[in-house]
C-alpha cells in the first residue's frame, strides 16, 4: 500500500495462494491502482481474478521441462556409455580385417568381402566418434574468452589433408572475440568446413568465414560454392543421421546434428541459407560482448 501511495502512476500486482473453506487452496492475483486523484473514485482499487489455472500449467510445463532435461541427461549418459564400450571391439574387428584383407591369400571374391569388413568397420568407427561427439555437446562449461580467428585457424589446421587435397580457397575474413567455449567451436567451424569439402561441386571450392554484428549477437557465416541444399531439406539436415546424398560420400549424418546442439547449448541459433547447385551458406549466432575488442585479423585467401 506503501508503494502505491507512493507512486500512483504504478499499478502494482502480486500472487497469492487463498485458503478456501473447504481446505484447498486457490491462487489469486491481485491488482492495485492509486485512484485517489480521481474525482469519480477516490480510492485504492484493488482487482483480483483466479489465475489457478495459468498456475497449474506453469508448474506441469515446468515439470516437463525438468524430466525433459533428465530424459536427455539418461540419453547422452547411455550414447556416452555405448560409444566407449564399442571402440575396443570395433577397433580389434577392424585391425584384424585389415590384416587379413592384405596378408592373406585370398581370392577374388574373398577379397572382395573382406574389403566390405573394412569398409564397414571404419564407417561404424566414425559413427561411434559422431554419436560421442553427439553426447558430449550436452555437457556444460564456464564460458572463456575466445578469438574466432584462431578458432577458425585451429580448425583449418585439423583439416589441411583434405583442405589440400580438395584444392580448396578459403578466405576469411575480420573475426571478433566472444566469450563462449574454444574446443566446442573448433568442433563447429571444423564441421562446417569439413562438409563443404565433401559436398563440393565440379567448378573449385571456395568457402568465406565471416562476421557480422546483429544488435546484442554476432552472426557468424561458413559460405560456399557447392552442390547447395533443396529447399524442403534446410531443416531436416541438422536431424541426427539424416544424410542427403549416396554412401559414396563419406559420413554418418551426425555433424550438423552436433554443431546444431553445441550452438543451441551456448546459447545461439544455427541455420541454413541454400538453393540446389548453388552453394550453402550457414549461419549461427554468438551473444556479442561489449567490452570485448574486435580481433584485428584477417587471414585473407588461404589455400
Amino acid at each position: 500500500m506503501k508503494n502505491v501511495l507512493a507512486a500512483p502512476e504504478n499499478a502494482l500486482q502480486c500472487d497469492a495462494r487463498v485458503l478456501h473453506k473447504d481446505g484447498s487452496y486457490c491462487w489469486v492475483e491481485s491488482t492495485f491502482s492509486n485512484r485517489l486523484f480521481e474525482p469519480e473514485v477516490n480510492a485504492i482499487v484493488m482487482q483480483q481474478r483466479d489465475i489457478n489455472l495459468r498456475r497449474t500449467a506453469e508448474k506441469e510445463k515446468q515439470l516437463w521441462a525438468e524430466e525433459l532435461a533428465l530424459s536427455n541427461l539418461r540419453l547422452e549418459e547411455f550414447a556416452r556409455t555405448v560409444a566407449h564400450d564399442l571402440r575396443e571391439p570395433l577397433l580389434a574387428i577392424s585391425l584384424y580385417a585389415d590384416l587379413m584383407f592384405e596378408r592373406t591369400q585370398l581370392d577374388v571374391r574373398t577379397k572382395q568381402m573382406s574389403k566390405i569388413v573394412v569398409e564397414s568397420a571404419a564407417r561404424m568407427a566414425a559413427l561411434i566418434e559422431g554419436l560421442l561427439a553427439f553426447a558430449n555437446t550436452g555437457e556444460s562449461e564456464a564460458p572463456e574468452l575466445v578469438n574466432l580467428a584462431q578458432v577458425v585457424e585451429q580448425a583449418m589446421q585439423n583439416l589441411a589433408l583434405p583442405i589440400a587435397t580438395s584444392g580448396a580457397t578459403i578466405t576469411v575474413n575480420v573475426l571478433p572475440v566472444v566469450r563462449s567455449n574454444e574446443a566446442r567451436l573448433v568442433s563447429v567451424f571444423q564441421n562446417l568446413i569439413s562438409n563443404a569439402i565433401k559436398y563440393r561441386a565440379e567448378r573449385p571450392l571456395a568457402i568465406n568465414i565471416e562476421a557480422q554484428r546483429r544488435g546484442r549477437e554476432w552472426v557468424v557465416s561458413v559460405e560456399d560454392n557447392g552442390v547447395g541444399i533443396a529447399p524442403e531439406n534446410r531443416a531436416r539436415v541438422f536431424m541426427p543421421f539424416v544424410r542427403l546424398v549416396k554412401r559414396t560420400i563419406p559420413g554418418c549424418g551426425l555433424g550438423l546434428a552436433v554443431c546444431k546442439n553445441t550452438i543451441e547449448q551456448l546459447g545461439g541459433t544455427i541455420w541454413v541459407e541454400s538453393e540446389s547447385s548453388n552453394g550453402a551458406t550457414f549461419r549461427f549466432t554468438l551473444a556479442a560482448n561489449d567490452s570485448l575488442t574486435v580481433a584485428p585479423i584477417s587471414y585473407g585467401e588461404l589455400v
